[in-house]
């Protein structure tokens, strides 16, 4: 009898048939976690659009407009804030997939996500700052890159490209006056 509980659950759940419902369970342990991964890795399920999984699926759509004497109330419930939970995850997602590359004599020496970087620039800006100007003078370039085709990144390369040869005129221009002296 819980087999078949849980055969009609999966059923509802992933709006598959009895048969599909039963093998998926048989083959995942009668497991109701593994059976809609499994029907996920099959096709028979779309994956969600973002890689965060939500434990609570209850979620109120409240809409209540009143008109009392002339007078409006809009009332929108949680849906104002669960947007931006997905597009804060969204952003984060999105600043894992672009890199922060440093280069030497074009080669790459340290390549790590945008994230990780924003992170140690506000909790060790006292450090990353100035290692990040000194590093400009010691022929150090800093690029950023990703493997998303939608990201276009080329104008951002151009200022920080901008930045290294700067670096390295003043770099130059002090050398010939140290030479001169």
């Amino acid at each position: 009898m819980d087999k078949l509980k849980l055969i009609n659950k999966l059923r509802e759940k992933a709006n598959i048939s009895y048969e599909e419902a039963k093998i998926a369970l048989e083959n995942n342990n009668w497991d109701m976690l593994d059976a809609l991964l499994y029907l996920e890795e099959q096709g028979k399920l779309p994956k969600p659009s973002i890689s965060i999984f939500y434990t609570n699926e209850a979620r109120p759509n409240l809409e209540i407009q009143e008109v009392k004497g002339g007078n409006e109330y809009n009332y929108q419930g949680p849906r104002a804030s669960q947007g931006f939970f997905e597009h804060v995850c969204r952003f984060i997602d999105s600043c894992n997939n672009i890199f922060f590359e440093i280069r030497r004599f074009d080669k790459l020496a340290l390549k790590l996500p945008l994230t990780v970087v924003t992170i140690l620039t506000i909790f060790m800006f006292w450090i990353v700052i100035p290692t990040a100007i000194i590093s400009l003078f010691m022929d150090v370039e800093f690029y950023l890159s990703t493997n998303k085709l939608n990201i276009n990144l080329k104008e951002v390369n151009k200022v920080l490209k901008r930045a290294s040869d700067y670096a390295k005129d003043i770099k130059e221009k002090f050398i010939r006056v140290r030479k001169h002296d």
